[in-house]
């Protein structure tokens, strides 16, 4: 019995072209599922922490220091037009503002300024340590970096100054 027959067929059963074709698409099917199903099984989950991160806004007015103040703890923070899952205000505090400045004899000194003051936030959320990158939401999580704190009623721009994990 030949391999190939007088009518191109391999081992009598099927043409050597549809062969090749039927091979050509099992490959693609094998890469479409490895392409799309391997993400899926390689995203192993990670426990995820508790991720308690302070913020500053410096030099809020009196306005704003009151609406910043109302918000109750638990008040969930908001990304675009949805909730964060796992974020929400710990606490928010204000403390006195300091202004820089320099007295007649070029003497350094700091001074409060009555007319405002700075707030302090403090927001939790779920996180996983290992994370290359931190985030609340969409936004980047880095000490030193703005964010912009945003819930149902306040949109204020901060400055992160701690990130913490518990446990």
């Amino acid at each position: 019995m030949k391999i190939v027959n007088e009518k191109g067929k391999l081992f009598g059963i099927i043409n050597v072209i549809d062969l090749v074709i039927l091979l050509v698409i099992a490959l693609v099917a094998v890469a479409a599922v490895y392409k799309f199903a391997a993400p899926a099984a390689s995203n192993v989950i990670t426990p995820k922490a508790d991720m308690t991160v302070t913020m500053r806004v410096r030099g809020a007015m009196d306005y704003l220091e009151n609406e910043v103040l109302k918000l109750e703890p638990g008040a969930r923070l908001v990304a675009g037009s949805d909730y964060i899952a796992d974020a929400k205000v710990v606490s928010v505090e204000s403390v006195p503002y300091l202004s820089a400045g320099t007295t007649d004899e070029g003497k350094f000194v700091t001074s409060e300024d009555p007319q405002k003051c700075d707030l302090i936030i403090t927001v939790k959320s779920k996180q996983s340590k290992t994370d290359p990158i931190l985030k609340i939401g969409t936004q980047e999580v880095r000490i030193g970096r703005g964010f912009i704190f945003k819930t149902q009623t306040v949109e204020v721009n901060a400055i992160i100054e701690t990130v913490e994990f518990d446990g």
